[in-house]
């Protein structure tokens, strides 16, 4: 028995299982339509608390980008940056990869990850200011697993 086992902690249930392809460190390399050049960061994703979670935590090389952090569950996506701004997503993992979305009346949000190779991950992100009625495209970013 595991200590997990002992201790009536789940590991989730397939999707927490899928999101263990996220675990280690990974470069990336954001287009975000408001800007002329690439930006660049890192992002590390942990098992925590027994490994009924995993956070992510990222840092931009640019200023103009907060550095945040999230705490993923089965089907949820906590999200919490530097500047004080808190959301929570809607999440579904599956083998192929990852999707989350918030629906606001001012500020929707949507967002797909499908891994191109174990090591090497693709993703867009689009927005909405009608509650999802109306998408625009908003970034793309590459993962490059570094550990």
């Amino acid at each position: 028995m595991t200590v997990q086992q002992a201790r009536g902690v789940s590991q989730g249930g397939a999707g927490m299982s899928e999101l263990n392809r996220l675990l280690g460190t990974w470069e990336f390399t954001m287009r975000h339509l408001a800007m002329a050049e690439p930006i660049t960061g890192r992002q590390q994703y942990e098992r925590v608390l027994d490994g009924a979670f995993v956070l992510q935590h990222w840092m931009y090389d640019h200023p103009d980008f907060p550095d945040a952090m999230a705490l993923l569950s089965e089907d949820r996506y906590h999200y919490f940056d530097v500047r004080g701004i808190t959301r929570v997503f809607e999440l579904e993992v599956d083998a192929a990869g990852w999707s989350m979305i918030r629906l606001d009346e001012d500020f929707s949000q949507r967002y797909i990850a499908r891994f191109r190779s174990p090591d090497v991950m693709d993703s867009t992100g689009e927005k909405s200011s009608d509650k999802g009625i109306t998408w625009q495209p908003d970034f793309t970013m590459t993962y490059q697993r570094v550990k």
